[in-house]
């Protein structure tokens, strides 16, 4: 499992370093766009909102991959405990805020604040079968 998560690790860290020199974003704003992006993708994957702890909790597990992918020395100048977080704050920033902030300005609604599913006009009455044929 070791071996995998070092392939996986050094995988991650050439890809990124590649991405960062296609984009031309600083490293800063490369963690704050990946961190929106993943918070909303899986919002739309998950079919939840994006205030929802589950996205909130696929951004930590994948910020947290990619420090350890730092520490492993494969980044240069990432790999010390204060750039790791350093990119962990700026990474879990906005999610964070968007999790906090979407709970008390739009808060969910209340099963019973639901309106009920009521079809028909005598949708308080009992349902009458036909006779059998």
């Amino acid at each position: 499992m070791q071996d995998y998560l070092q392939q996986l690790a050094e995988y991650w860290i050439g890809n990124k370093m590649r991405l960062v020199d296609a984009v031309g974003l600083t490293n800063d704003a490369i963690h704050i766009h990946a961190s929106l992006l993943i918070l909303f993708g899986s919002a739309i994957v998950l079919r939840r909102r994006p205030d929802s702890v589950w996205c909130w909790l696929i951004v930590l597990v994948a910020e947290l991959f990619n420090e350890y992918a730092d520490l492993q020395g494969q980044a240069p100048g990432e790999a010390t405990i204060d750039a790791a977080m350093h990119d962990l704050y700026n990474t879990m920033f906005w999610p964070t805020i968007i999790l906090i902030l979407g709970r008390f300005m739009f808060p969910r609604a209340k099963k019973s604040d639901a309106t009920p599913d009521i079809s028909g006009d005598f949708a308080d009455q009992p349902f009458k079968q036909s006779p059998a044929v």
